[in-house]
């Protein structure tokens, strides 16, 4: 079957290989070459960068225009130096065949502008920014710098109006939801970072007590961040020093910095989480042992409320700190969780209580209703005037993905990374998985169209202004998504 996300992708040049962009040969060097060298041939060739590589083409560094005022003219280096000597070294490099959005990623993240690309380990060529962003005036990577840049949480919060900005012209443009939505988790990532940043000064003694990771839950741990979202965040560290000493003080001033972080976020635009799952509470601020402790509990004694809060963690993302705590403990859950039947069976009944909505066929009782309603007579008796699309769709694909994935052992935390999780060990068929990946995108795309008109019930999708045509396909998608819940009772051979 078609796949949405890849077709909106294609159209835009974002699904194609990185390597398609590039240009001719790359301008390459050894680091044995001397800087005034290196830079006739930029000159010469007009390319804004030189990359540095081994006898093996393998690149080893990289100087671009930018790097010579800082690196070579204020210092007032000769023109014989070795260019390995003020090259930037630990070049990050993207793969021939990584997709041109992935690229865009990388280069946002890390705040570059020249990206080598390589094919077999060995150099293939260079794109730029510029070669990247084409498709719109407002580079992804601007905003991520803005972000990173800013001096304030005041600052922060202006620039979401440029992200919701930037959101919404990619939807229009005909972008997939799918990746509308990890871009503005993207974004959203990178303020949370300046956030912590921001404020971590003020705690800079106890945080050297310990290793500490900050994690996003929910939609922002899946990437699927939407433009109407508050915060659901956690805390994992580690002691630096003897185990014993996780002591109610360290835990106390490891709160005190995730209040200030969570009240940092409050004040750029991301409302504090009415249900307080927020790392400023001791239920979610606590050590690696701890969070072990507290999952195998919810293990052996399943309650609602360990359900419920099972359901909210098990999203969880690494955002910043030391990744490598989120990490382990994703490891030790993929592996542990598969040996708890008894939970897993109270998780995927939980979440069989959810249920995607309907649209009546054909679509001629929409239309009839939709006559009704400007007559001034009620019409929701044959065709609701709207939905909610995050309750009504999103919602249980994403309760019902996540359960198959615990029990197949799939560690993805996003929803279409877990479908094509399912797909690659076999619980899915290719042609089942990509539809409901397409369905699921379409309904995220509907979710944001709602969101997009600043409405205050966000999730709430007025469906007379959808034509016939859309009306049918969401219906369609409906009926795609609601299917995943027959492949969650047949795996866990529930009733």
């Amino acid at each position: 079957m078609f796949d949405a996300m890849q077709q909106d992708l294609q159209e835009l040049g974002l699904e194609r290989p990185l390597g398609s962009l590039v240009k001719g040969d790359p301008l390459a060097c050894l680091p044995e070459t001397p800087i005034g060298q290196a830079f006739e041939s930029m000159d010469r060739t007009g390319l804004g960068s030189v990359v540095v590589v081994n006898t093996f083409l393998v690149p080893v560094g990289i100087l671009t225009r930018y790097d010579l005022i800082r690196r070579v003219i204020l210092p007032k280096r000769d023109l014989s130096t070795p260019i390995a000597e003020v090259m930037t070294t630990g070049v990050k490099v993207a793969a021939a065949h990584m997709t041109v959005m992935e690229a865009m990623l990388l280069m946002a993240s890390h705040g570059i502008r020249h990206l080598p690309v390589i094919e077999s380990g060995r150099l293939r060529g260079v794109v730029s920014e510029s070669d990247l962003m084409a498709y719109q005036r407002q580079s992804l990577r601007s905003l991520s710098a803005s972000v990173s840049k800013a001096d304030d949480v005041g600052s922060l919060a202006s620039i979401q109006t440029d992200v919701r900005r930037l959101a919404a012209r990619l939807l229009s443009d005909g972008l997939s939801a799918t990746a509308v939505a990890r871009l503005v988790s993207h974004l959203n990532d990178a303020t949370t970072r300046r956030v912590i940043e921001l404020v971590s000064g003020k705690h800079s003694q106890s945080l050297q007590q310990v290793r500490w990771c900050w994690l996003a839950l929910g939609s922002e741990g899946r990437e699927e961040q939407t433009i109407a979202t508050d915060q659901d965040n956690a805390l994992i560290f580690e002691s630096t020093g003897d185990p014993g000493m996780e002591s109610k003080e360290l835990h106390e001033s490891l709160m005190a910095f995730s209040v200030d972080v969570n009240q940092g976020l409050a004040d750029a635009g991301f409302p504090l989480c009415k249900g307080g799952v927020m790392a400023r509470y001791p239920k979610w601020c606590r050590s690696q042992s701890e969070w072990r402790a507290v999952l195998l509990d919810w293990f052996k004694r399943p309650t609602p409320e360990k359900i419920l809060d099972a359901h909210i963690f098990f999203d969880f993302r690494a955002l910043a700190g030391e990744a490598q705590l989120a990490e382990s403990l994703r490891d030790w859950l993929t592996q542990e969780v598969r040996a708890q039947p008894v939970f897993l069976r109270e998780l995927a009944q939980d979440a069989m209580r959810s249920r995607v909505g309907e649209l009546p066929r054909p679509v001629f009782f929409t239309a009839l209703a939709r006559w009704f309603r400007k007559q001034g007579l009620r019409g929701d008796w044959l065709s609701p005037a709207h939905l909610d699309i995050k309750r009504d769709a999103t919602a249980p694909v994403v309760a019902w993905t996540r359960v198959l994935s615990l029990v197949r052992g799939v560690s993805a935390t996003s929803t279409d990374g877990r479908l094509q999780g399912l797909e690659a060990e076999g619980t899915l068929q290719r042609s089942e998985a990509q539809a409901l990946r397409e369905a699921f995108d379409l309904a995220q795309r509907y979710r944001l169209r709602a969101q997009l008109t600043g409405t205050d019930k966000p999730n709430e999708l007025a469906l007379d202004p959808l034509s016939l045509h859309e009306v049918d396909q969401l219906t369609h998608a409906l009926d795609v998504l609601a299917n995943l819940k027959g492949a969650v009772s047949l795996d866990l051979r529930l009733t």
